[in-house]
């Protein structure tokens, strides 16, 4: 398991290769505590404070296989699910302690065994209902969707 500091500086280098990407202007960012109940990073974009919590696109069992990869020629790969809609429906039930608005960043780094069109309508299909707290769904994958 790695460190929050250490997590901290992979969503930072995540987040800034997706405002690159997406086109943001985004003027600072920082890393915000969970323990304190806010989402993972505070931006100043447009001169305006904006929360972004971000989650990876991520097939657990695949994430495990591919961290033993003597798992890779066993039967476990076999039973590999995609939890990606399970997360988002996890993180718009969760409630975040600020009063700015929210973004969600579902970045892909390719730990996953769907490809970006199926993940993000299976994505689109539940936040067309809730979006929860947040004010904008983002996809980060080939390419920047907003959702």
């Amino acid at each position: 398991m790695t460190s929050e500091a250490e997590k901290g500086k992979v969503e930072i280098s995540i987040f800034n290769r997706f405002v690159v990407a997406a086109g943001l202007n985004c003027q600072a960012v920082e890393k915000q505590s969970p323990k304190d109940g806010k989402p993972d990073l505070k931006c100043l974009i447009d001169g305006k404070i904006t929360f972004f919590e971000l989650t990876e696109a991520c097939s657990e069992d695949l994430a495990k296989a591919l961290a033993n990869e003597e798992n890779l020629g066993n039967n476990t790969t076999s039973r590999i699910r995609d939890y990606t809609s399970e997360t988002y429906t996890r993180k718009i039930n969760k409630r975040y302690a600020v009063n700015a608005p929210i973004n969600l960043l579902i970045y892909n780094v390719g730990r996953t065994i769907l490809s970006d069109d199926v993940l993000i309508e299976n994505i689109r299909a539940i936040a067309n209902k809730n979006k929860g707290q947040f004010s904008k769904v983002w996809y980060f994958g080939q390419q920047v969707i907003e959702i």
